[in-house]
């Protein structure tokens, strides 16, 4: 398949322009502050440059902002997760640590081979036709399917001791700490991914019974003091939202992802606050707020690692992913996650709460200070793949597109886990979506009409 040409063919945008600029500066200033020797300043101000690189090439390809391109979406929150903890404290409002200017330079790497992929094939992103959504036609089928699932996770915390009284005490994830409880937050989130998908189908009854149990799940959710479990069907929801309506970036989506992000920190804080009350009394509540989110955290598995001698692993963390899907009751020996084994290596006991991952950490663990390049290579390249096929392949696309931001904070073993759960509920919707098994009038009852025949077999769904 030949490469797609860019979309814009008009003046360079000034846009771009601006960016790249703003990208060679830093990265001048990061070869000055090299040659004085404040290597945490230079591997910062990489970082930063090449992530302005990363977004000037997006916006050039694309001929346009739109969020629903995974790329952009993949490159924020890289970014958030590797140069949070590097630009506080390169700026004075965190004390500097051991090991963070090496990992600031590998998140850099990562940005750059990124970066050499997409200039490599300047691919650019189309919003899917509507025609493509429309032969995604939930039926009532799939309704009494997601009730019954809804009902299965709450008996089933339930039957585990959990109280459904009281909000943000994440000390009621220990009574759920299951591999099936996993599993069945996953399947959950493909359940709700489908139904959104498949949103203008659906009858105004139907339409908010689905906002009714969505609230009632997101309640559930956060009773727990969990924001992961809710996250991903709703990052399904905008990307869908946005590739139907051909959304371009603006002010008001600015203000919008600014709130949401404002929220989900404010939850962490909220959290936080409750497993530990007096922190408040030691720290300043503005710097509690910059300095204890969520995005200071993961890149500390990496700067343990490039401090700490490890035997590399060379690919078998990827290699050995498939294990995880087997049970450990049935495999006693079954290996740790990454997560736990950091732990270990770091403070000796898993009786901890789990640190969150990074991809860049087990690139690092796996190749040394190649690694970041090596795996974002091939990583850039699947989303070349991905942003080709969108159309053909549109569940797998948005499902992907909806781990991002775990993907981020996690490994590559947990990813795929995530993926084909998620993927094998949304693919049992539409198989169940598929079957007739009432008369064409009482489906008629519950469906839109049936589209035409010119329409009818533009793409696989999945």
């Amino acid at each position: 398949m030949t490469t797609e040409s860019p979309r814009s063919t008009g003046p360079f945008p000034t846009s771009c322009g601006i960016l790249l600029g703003a990208a060679g500066c830093l990265s001048l200033i990061a070869l000055v502050e090299v040659a004085f020797g404040t290597t945490l300043a230079a591997a910062t101000w990489f970082l930063v440059g090449q992530f302005l690189a990363s977004l000037a090439l997006i916006r050039l390809y694309d001929g346009r902002w739109v969020l629903q391109d995974i790329r952009l979406f993949f490159v924020l929150f890289l970014f958030l997760y590797g140069a949070t903890l590097p630009l506080v404290t390169t700026l004075g409002i965190n004390l500097p640590e051991q090991g963070i200017d090496r990992a600031a330079f590998m998140f850099g790497t990562a940005f750059l081979a990124f970066n050499i992929v997409q200039w490599w094939y300047r691919q650019p992103w189309h919003d899917v036709p509507s025609e493509v959504f429309d032969r995604i036609r939930p039926t009532n089928l799939n309704v009494v399917v997601l009730i019954l699932a809804f009902m299965a996770l709450v008996g089933y915390a339930v039957s585990r001791g959990l109280d459904l009284t009281g909000a943000l005490d994440r000390r009621k994830n220990l009574l759920l700490g299951t591999q099936l409880w996993v599993v069945a937050i996953f399947m959950m989130n493909g359940l709700v991914m489908f139904m959104f998908a498949g949103w203008q189908q659906l009858t105004k009854s139907v339409r908010r019974w689905m906002v009714v149990y969505v609230a009632l799940f997101v309640l559930f959710a956060l009773s727990m003091g969990n924001r992961r479990d809710f996250l991903p069907m709703f990052i399904f929801l905008f990307a869908v939202v946005a590739t139907r309506r051909h959304l371009v970036i603006g002010i008001k989506t600015v203000v919008g992802g600014f709130v949401a992000f404002m929220v989900m920190n404010v939850i962490g804080i909220l959290r936080t606050v409750a497993d530990d009350p007096t922190i408040l009394a030691q720290v300043d509540p503005v710097q509690v707020l910059v300095t204890q989110n969520e995005f200071v955290s993961p890149i500390q598995t990496l700067m343990f690692y490039t401090l700490h001698a490890h035997p590399l692993r060379w690919g078998m963390t990827y290699l050995g992913a498939p294990g995880l899907f087997m049970p450990r009751a049935l495999w006693i020996d079954k290996p740790e996650s990454l997560s736990l084994q950091f732990m270990r290596d770091a403070f000796g006991t898993t009786a901890l709460m789990g640190f969150a991952y990074t991809p860049v950490t087990e690139a690092f663990l796996n190749f040394g200070y190649v690694g970041p390049f090596l795996i974002f290579s091939a990583l850039s390249i699947l989303m070349v793949k991905l942003v080709r096929n969108a159309d053909a392949h549109l569940g797998l696309y948005f499902v992907a597109f909806s781990i991002v931001v775990d993907f981020n904070r996690g490994d590559f073993a947990g990813t795929l886990y995530q993926i084909a759960m998620v993927g094998a509920a949304y693919w049992f919707m539409l198989a169940i979506s598929r079957l007739r098994w009432a008369p064409p009038r009482v489906m008629a009852r519950y469906t839109v009409p049936t589209p035409t025949s010119a329409t009818s077999g533009m793409a696989r769904d999945y």
